[in-house]
């Protein structure tokens, strides 16, 4: 057994490991059980699993809508939708703990894309140097899991934090947009549209992580499966609300800097 295991539940909220002889039974499990009851199987939890493929459903449909608009950064958001679909997949069909970093590695991929892209928005970075920036905060991330885990703390707050900070970005782009001078006012439908979907899959999770809304043997549909589905709608608002901007060479839309260096 692992450092998450706990042969003694004694409560609803308690890691409850898998009977010996599961597939999954000898791997350490994760540091949250949702409500959803863990089969003997080798998917545990087909709610919160199968529900990941609309991220998958979506990510191919933002790759087809990049490649008609010739954009190699709206191209990025495709793939990002996809790992983040799979990461969790394998998650929440495996109840382990080293698919639980896989699963943030995922979520990490989508959030610091909005975050990178934020970026040259706010004239940060450069084109050219958005991929190395993506890809440190991805990694970097990443390892920071497992180190947090050690010690004990709630890595789920990263990715919370983070969605903060992207939110705080755009406050603080729409502000520099707002000022004299500015070249570049953004349509906010599409963004106010996804962080919707955001808040209403943030509840439902919430729910079922307090087990107001809860039933373990519901295989269909949960609390944490509609927040795999309502978050993947939403960030394909957010692909919708980027779509506006010229990324690229020879694409037509909005500036991508708001401000002149």
């Amino acid at each position: 057994m692992g450092v998450h295991d706990n042969p003694t539940p004694g409560s609803q909220f308690d890691i409850i490991p898998l009977e010996p002889g599961c597939p999954w039974y000898s791997w350490s499990r994760p540091n949250v059980k949702w409500c959803e009851e863990n089969l003997c199987a080798w998917i545990t939890a087909p709610a919160n699993t199968w529900s990941n493929v609309a991220y998958i459903l979506f990510g191919l449909i933002m790759m087809r809508q990049a490649k008609k608009m010739k954009s190699p950064t709206l191209h990025l958001f495709g793939p990002a939708s996809i790992i983040t679909g799979v990461s969790s997949f394998a998650f929440h069909a495996s109840y382990t703990y080293v698919f639980q970093i896989f699963d943030y590695f995922g979520m990490f991929c989508f959030v610091y894309l909005a975050i990178v892209v934020n970026f040259r928005r706010s004239n940060v970075i450069a084109r050219s140097q958005q991929k190395v920036v993506f890809w440190s905060l991805v990694v970097v991330s990443t390892v920071l899991v497992p180190i947090l885990g050690y010690f004990d703390l709630p890595y789920q707050l990263l990715v919370l934090g983070l969605v903060f900070f992207t939110l705080g970005q755009e406050i603080h782009i729409w502000r520099m947009s707002r000022k004299k001078g500015s070249h570049v006012v953004a349509a906010y439908g599409w963004n106010a549209l996804g962080l919707l979907f955001l808040l209403a899959g943030v509840t439902c999770s919430a729910l079922d992580a307090t087990r107001v809304w809860c039933d373990p043997k519901n295989h269909l549909y949960n609390g944490h499966a509609l927040w795999h589905l309502l978050t993947s709608i939403g960030l394909f608002c957010f692909f919708q609300f980027y779509k506006q901007f010229a990324w690229d060479k020879g694409m037509k839309g909005l500036p991508v800097v708001v401000v002149d260096a």
